[in-house]
């Protein structure tokens, strides 16, 4: 007897046939680059990780980082960066696709998510500018054939450049708490800028960060802390020392594409000189996630955050000399809007803001090691030990990069792999003419500004923190083929994180794949004496212990 397919079943498989037949179509216009821009044939190796094209370079510093110095047109500055950068762009896909493999390990489900994505992204390339379209389509000639089965190259760069956005569209995921603040004089005397860009994709993706120095056709020069193949910006500073940075905000679930954030706040970087400007750059926008851009300014002597939703733009002007900012809303229009007030209820944003307060507040901030310092920290609110990596720390030791401006001199300082706790190396944006000398030999980071690395690197409670991230992998992956592991093994990742409320949440959910009971339960209860930096986390422990007794 034949098995009857039900109607609900019938509707799926109609639906995901549609969404397949529209995947097919999706073809985004690409520009026409000219066949004779002159941009060099062929990029020369001047040394190992040393490379050259005309004016145009890329470099591997002694601590890891990459430099690179780009100039020209949209066309050039794509096929420069293309041919310049080709080894990182393909790593940094591999790196991005290993770590969607990691997250979603089922092959069906991946491809239905890019179906999905594709689908919803249909005219993603409309949304953005066609001065940064012919750049991304320089740059997308040298991705990797590997990947042609998720898509064509420049569909690909076009959807990696919203991958923050996505991961909003797909399942409004729970936000990673990035952090900065900002202390300025109105004298012109003292502006400095601090952030955390908690932006985790592995260890690999943050490994080959990029210190992109651009010299455009139009607009400003400026510096910006990116990753292979990527145009857009998360955090920089412009020749007129206008500093931006990115942080999350919560948003609804998008019902229409936008504008990807990371290329606002490259329109801002690029033609804005003072907030004013950037305000009016990020209004003539609609993104299809919230966001709060961190803009400081030496021609304003002021520092303020343009918050926008995809319906709308405001901006929250401190009351005195200095800012914070996490991932709620302060503006007068957004901050009481329901989906703020339940994030703040329901998250650590304040928690990481209230710290970050306290830090300012106890010491006199007058100098880059001191906005370093409250980068570094990990410590919860009143100096408490809540865990290492805790969601409620400023520094959760997940971030791809950290940022320190001092906007007035127009410098910048970037820090080293891995995350803020190696040294962080100074850029003065007054050297661009030496910048672009083909004879260039010499470190371009000032020495006598490096900052230390914080004595936490090397440390054993650093060697203690690794073992912890080895064994958190061991045991949620225990957890999902519910095989057994040895005690010794749960009790030396307690050792590694006692403090941290997941860490025993982690254990809990072990021995409840297991069927220890009671196992299950006495870790659950441990982790809520704990700090837990969320209220879903709370509810979902509470619910375990409920189903689990007896």
């Amino acid at each position: 007897m034949k098995p009857k397919i039900t109607i609900p079943l019938t509707l799926l498989l109609i639906f995901l046939i549609t969404l397949v037949w529209f995947y097919q179509r999706v073809v985004y216009t690409v520009p026409t680059l000219n066949p004779n821009s002159s941009i060099g044939e062929t990029r020369i190796q001047v040394d190992s990780n040393y490379y050259r094209l005309g004016n145009s370079w890329l470099r591997k510093n002694a601590t890891g980082n990459w430099e690179s110095y780009i100039e020209g047109n949209a066309e050039e500055r794509g096929q420069i960066i293309g041919k310049l950068h080709q080894e990182l762009i393909v790593g940094q896909e591999e790196a991005f696709v290993g770590e969607l493999k990691n997250q979603i390990p089922n092959s069906f489900y991946r491809r239905l998510l890019t179906i999905g994505i594709a689908w919803f992204n249909r005219d993603l390339d409309q949304y953005i500018p066609i001065e940064y379209r012919t750049e991304i389509t320089g740059i997308s000639q040298y991705f990797s054939d590997m990947y042609d089965f998720i898509g064509p190259k420049y569909n690909r760069l076009i959807n990696y450049h919203a991958a923050h956005d996505i991961g909003h569209a797909v399942q409004n995921m729970r936000l990673v708490g990035c952090t900065a603040l900002g202390v300025w004089s109105t004298d012109s005397t003292n502006m400095l800028v601090g952030r955390n860009f908690d932006f985790y994709v592995g260890d690999a993706f943050a490994k080959e960060k990029i210190v992109l120095l651009v010299n455009p056709d139009e607009g400003y020069k400026y510096l910006s802390v990116t990753w292979g193949g990527f145009c857009g910006v998360v955090s920089g500073m412009n020749e007129k020392g206008l500093g931006i940075t990115l942080n999350s905000l919560k948003s609804e679930i998008p019902d229409q594409v936008g504008t990807p954030v990371s290329i606002i706040a490259r329109d801002m970087l690029q033609y804005a000189s003072t907030i004013e400007e950037a305000a009016a750059i990020a209004s003539k926008y609609t993104s299809f996630v919230s966001e709060s851009f961190t803009i400081s300014s030496a021609l304003d002597s002021k520092m303020a955050i343009i918050e926008k939703t995809p319906t709308q733009t405001d901006i929250f002007w401190p009351s005195d000399t200095v800012l914070i900012a996490a991932n709620h809303c302060q503006s007068t229009k957004l901050k009481d809007s329901p989906i703020n007030l339940t994030h703040i209820a329901n998250s650590e944003s304040v928690n990481r803001f209230e710290r970050t307060k306290q830090l300012i507040t106890e010491s006199e901030i007058s100098n880059v090691q001191h906005i370093a310092d409250i980068l570094r920290n990990q410590k919860g609110l009143n100096d408490q030990d809540i865990g290492l990596s805790n969601p409620e720390l400023i520094n959760q030791l997940i971030a791809h990069h950290a940022v320190i401006f001092k906007n007035y001199d127009r410098q910048v300082w970037v820090s080293s792999y891995p995350y803020q706790i190696n040294s962080f190396q100074a850029y003065d944006l007054d050297d661009f003419d030496l910048w672009r000398s083909p004879e260039l030999v010499l470190p371009i980071a000032i020495d006598s500004l490096l900052i230390e690395a914080d004595p936490f690197y090397g440390s054993t409670d650093y060697e203690r923190f690794q073992k912890f991230k080895s064994l958190k992998e061991n045991i949620i992956q225990s957890a999902k083929e519910e095989t057994p592991i040895n005690p010794k093994t749960i009790q030396s990742f307690i050792q590694t994180n006692p403090e941290y409320y997941e860490t025993y949440r982690l254990v809990g959910n072990y021995y409840a794949k297991l069927k220890n009971r009671s196992a299950a339960i006495e870790h659950y209860k441990i982790a809520l004496t704990k700090d837990i930096a969320y209220k879903e986390d709370s509810i979902f422990i509470v619910n375990q212990i409920k189903t689990l007794q007896p």
